[in-house]
């Protein structure tokens, strides 16, 4: 394994208590999104730290792998596909049938996805139609940055466009579960306390507390603790 420069980072900005433990996190126009532990809703805390929960149908039966949204939608990986759930109307509708490793949206709010069983990364329309589809990749996550896409496999980094063209491929020093790319690429693996970036060369992270989730946003790195009760706020040019 490739040896790596460790960098040790000690004190955040800030820390915010939740009301509940959380799971995963997300972040919308500076507005932070929280998976309640228990499927049961979405949490919302604005800038404020205004707490609004926004209830899951379904989510109580059905495990929510991860979730991402747009201004009026929520999308949630579930058994048995992904699903949007309307954040005004609360109803849920199914979009894609198949098993989700992962997804991810662009910049003009389309999904794209990769299908574990399939083996298929897949490209959907602003109308949730299949319009692009890369077979015989193994994914573990995904994510997208700047007008790429960013798939995270057991060995590298695949990196594509919008549409569908392969940019890079990345080799990676050792395994991890989870994407993240901001500029620079970082790689977790839940309840771990160590974060792999990649800028011109690798390099290790390590905070001095275990975590389950991370999100950059334009000023701060958001990392949630291995507990989902509390969120460790980081700045941005620390990591």
């Amino acid at each position: 394994m490739q040896l790596l420069l460790v960098i040790f980072l000690l004190e955040p900005v800030s820390i915010l208590e939740l009301p509940v433990r959380c799971t995963r996190i997300e972040n919308y126009e500076e507005i932070n999104y929280l998976l309640q532990e228990n499927n049961r809703a979405i949490i919302k805390i604005d800038t404020a730290r205004n707490v609004l929960s926004i209830p899951v149908e379904g989510g109580v039966i059905n495990r929510i792998y991860g979730f991402d949204l747009t201004p009026f939608s929520i999308y949630l990986n579930m058994p048995g596909g992904l699903f949007k759930l309307s954040i005004n109307s609360g109803l849920i509708e199914k979009i894609y049938t198949g098993d989700v490793v992962s997804f991810t949206l662009n910049d003009a709010e389309e999904i794209i996805l990769a299908d574990r069983f399939k083996k298929e990364v897949l490209f959907l329309d602003s109308q949730y139609r299949i319009r692009l589809i890369k077979s015989n990749f193994n994914v573990v996550d995904m994510d997208y940055f700047d007008k790429r896409i960013y798939l995270l496999t057991r060995k590298e980094i695949i990196v594509f466009d919008d549409y569908g063209n392969m940019i890079e491929r990345i080799k990676i020093p050792e395994k991890k579960e989870r994407i993240v790319a901001s500029g620079k690429i970082y790689l977790f693996t839940s309840a771990q306390n160590t974060i792999l970036r990649k800028d011109k060369e690798w390099d290790s992270i390590k905070l001095n507390h275990s975590f389950i989730d991370l999100k950059i946003t334009k000023k701060n790195v958001l990392i949630l603790n291995q507990y989902g009760d509390t969120l460790y706020i980081y700045d941005k040019s620390d990591f």
